[in-house]
Order: C-alpha cells, then structure tokens, then sequence
C-alpha cells in the first residue's frame, strides 16, 4: 500500500514538472515548444499574406525549401489538403530531425520531409504548383545550380515565392559581406533568378518594415523584410 501512494506521489511530481516546463522553441521536441516558436511568426513576417503569395490551392504540390523547423510547411498542408503535397526540404541534420517531428506531432500526412544536398533540393521535376523560400535564400552557396533545379522542378506557370532581410544601407556590399549578416539584395536575387529563366513578377520592398529578425554582426541589428514573387514561363 505505502509503494502505491509512493508511486501516485512521483506520478504526480513528474506532471507537475512537466507541466512547469519552460517551452524551448530554439530545440523542440514537443507541441508545445513548436507552438511556442510559431506564435509571432504573423507579427514578424506576415505569415498569412506570405504564404497567399503562392496561389496554393487543394490539390496543389508545393515545396518548402529550407523548411527549418517546418512552421510554413504546416501552413501550406493545410492549405494543399489530402489530396496535395508539401516537400519539406532541409540539408542540416537538425532541421531535419525538427521537420520530421512536426510531421508526427502534428500528424501532417501530406508532407514529406526532403533530405536536399546544396546544389539540389530533390524535388519532382516540373510538378510543383509554387515554391517557397523563406529566410533562405541568402544561404544558397551554389544559387544558380540550386535556382536552376527549383526553376526544373516547377511546372509551367509555377511561381517561386522568395522572404528574405535586407536594408538598403548594407546593399552596396559585396554578396559575401551581405550573406555574414544573413541579408540579400532583392536586386541581386532578381537578377540571379532572370539568368536561369525566371520572370520575375514583383518585389514587395519592403514587405514588413524593419525587424529585429537578422542577425547582424554590424550596424542595427533589425532588418527589413521583401518579398519576391517569380514564374517559370510557360
């Protein structure tokens, strides 16, 4: 008897702590600490608007390339529904560990998480409705080979929808100077993006006025957010 209450008391302590758990959205590994980390995404990047840059609709197969911990991902599964699909692409070992315990705790059965290399995201060729590449580009060190892939894998009339940080004060800089403060020039992306066969669109710039989103090893560090929206040509 006195083993039992013993046993009810621990149970008891371990839900309680449990339950006092700081959420750690910079490591998940629950739902909660997921949903800690998406609350402000509307706030900080305009989520909803963003992703509507797509055009997803049901029945859609979009990608997510640099997915990170798969906060757009989720979103575009909703939206894409059972019979769409969304490629979770990633080619670091811990947004992958991220996107594949999103898939399960949120049970997002129409996402495949992709294992990408850094010249090629795998994805289907000239299948996808629309990409999309959030905080992401800038890390693109073989863009054309990776633009060119995307631009393969969309079908005609596809779009290719970029987020990415910049302020005008850092864009004389030389792409690698820009690329250690985690920033790109929407210019130097519409011209890179025109070289492998896109049309691009438009560029909302900015899309959200400065924010305290890039990490700048000089200078304030707050940067603005544009947004790029691209097709392969039919």
């Amino acid at each position: 008897m006195r083993t039992g209450r013993l046993c009810l008391a621990l149970i008891a302590l371990a839900a309680a702590f449990a339950q006092q758990r700081a959420a750690n959205p910079g490591n998940p590994s629950t739902l909660e600490d997921f949903q800690a980390g998406d609350k402000n995404r509307e706030a900080l990047q305009r989520a909803t608007d963003l992703v509507g840059a797509t055009n997803a609709a049901p029945g859609h197969w979009i990608a997510d390339v640099g997915a990170g911990a798969g906060y757009y991902s989720m979103r575009l599964s909703k939206i894409v529904g059972p019979t769409g699909k969304v490629f979770a692409e990633e080619i670091w070992a811990d947004a992958l560990r991220c996107l594949d315990l999103r898939v399960k705790l949120f049970n997002l059965h129409n996402v495949e998480v992709i294992k990408g290399d850094d010249d090629n995201p795998k994805l289907p060729p000239g299948s996808l409705a629309a990409v999309l590449v959030v905080n992401s580009y800038h890390h693109f060190e073989k863009y054309q080979a990776m633009c060119e892939q995307i631009l393969k894998s969309l079908r005609p009339g596809g779009r290719l929808v970029i987020a990415d940080y910049s302020l005008p004060a850092y864009r004389q800089k030389s792409r690698a100077d820009q690329l250690k403060i985690h920033e790109i020039d929407p210019e130097l992306v519409r011209a890179e993006l025109t070289r492998v066969g896109f049309r691009v669109l438009s560029c909302e710039d900015p899309f959200v006025n400065r924010m305290p989103d890039a990490a700048s090893s000089y200078g304030p560090k707050e940067a603005d957010l544009y947004l790029m929206v691209a097709v392969r040509p039919q």
